[in-house]
């Protein structure tokens, strides 16, 4: 089943006997566990990506930098694009006409671009300083990343577009999706996920704000994380892009006895 996040503070606070909230806002304790739960879920995410990540039809975003004609972006909540696969709209009618382009590992995709053809190519320097000869009168054929943000292309058709552009790509991405810290915000897990998400959460909010560990869930959270270590390893468990948007952010837990009353 899905469940909102008042709904899953509101079950801590049953099972530790606590004062019952209608708002995760109306007390401390109440937004301290809220705070427990978003960790919870950025916490799975990072540790079993391949399970918790949507997939969704998207577009790369735009690189502003002009001397840098073949670069795009991902997505900056992007985990990784799935199968490798960029498509560009390669259409000369403002139709749609979409051609999938070739990944190439970036050793190869060098190989492609140390040719100057002076007539219709340009040299573009690279974030390293590194150069590759860039084609201008011809669509994209291939593509390769060097640090998992920036997706570097062979080539730009100069005749329609000045940079490549955002709008003509189209990709399926495996997406994270935000946490907000709202009553009615529905925890994003799948719904086979859910109970074992409340269990987890409830190990980390009883350890750290009721200060006193459920042997019971302690063990159902330690079972569903060995589940969810073999299942994330049968979908791959490979991280195309590991950068996620929770990290580094600190909370501080009020101790069981220091609850404030809202």
């Amino acid at each position: 089943m899905k469940r909102t996040l008042l709904m899953v503070v509101q079950t801590y606070l049953d099972r530790t006997s606590g004062f019952y909230v209608n708002s995760i806002f109306e007390s401390d304790e109440a937004q301290q566990v809220a705070k427990i739960a978003e960790d919870t879920y950025y916490q799975m995410i990072q540790e079993y990506p391949d399970l918790l990540f949507t997939m969704k039809r998207t577009v790369l975003d735009a690189f502003s930098d002009v001397s840098r004609p073949n670069f795009l972006l991902i997505p900056s909540a992007v985990q990784r694009i799935q199968e490798s696969e960029i498509y560009y709209n390669t259409s000369k009618t403002e139709g749609l006409e979409y051609k999938k382009l070739t990944y190439l590992p970036p050793r190869e995709f060098m190989g492609c671009v140390g040719r100057t053809d002076s007539t219709n190519t340009i040299i573009v320097e690279g974030l390293d300083k590194d150069r590759m000869a860039v084609n201008t009168k011809q669509f994209p054929t291939y593509f390769t990343s060097f640090d998992n943000v920036h997706v570097v292309f062979d080539s730009y058709n100069s005749d329609y577009d000045t940079t490549l552009q955002s709008s003509k790509t189209l990709v399926v991405v495996s997406q994270e999706e935000p946490f907000l810290q709202e009553d009615d915000f529905e925890i994003p897990v799948p719904a086979t996920l859910s109970e074992t998400y409340l269990n987890m959460f409830l190990d980390e909010a009883m350890s750290l704000v009721y200060q006193q560990a459920n042997p019971l869930i302690s063990r159902k959270a330690r079972a569903a994380r060995i589940k969810l270590q073999q299942d994330n390893r049968k979908l791959g468990g490979g991280r195309g892009k590991t950068r996620y948007g929770r990290s580094g952010h600190s909370t501080s837990y009020v101790p069981r006895g220091h609850r404030s009353n809202g």
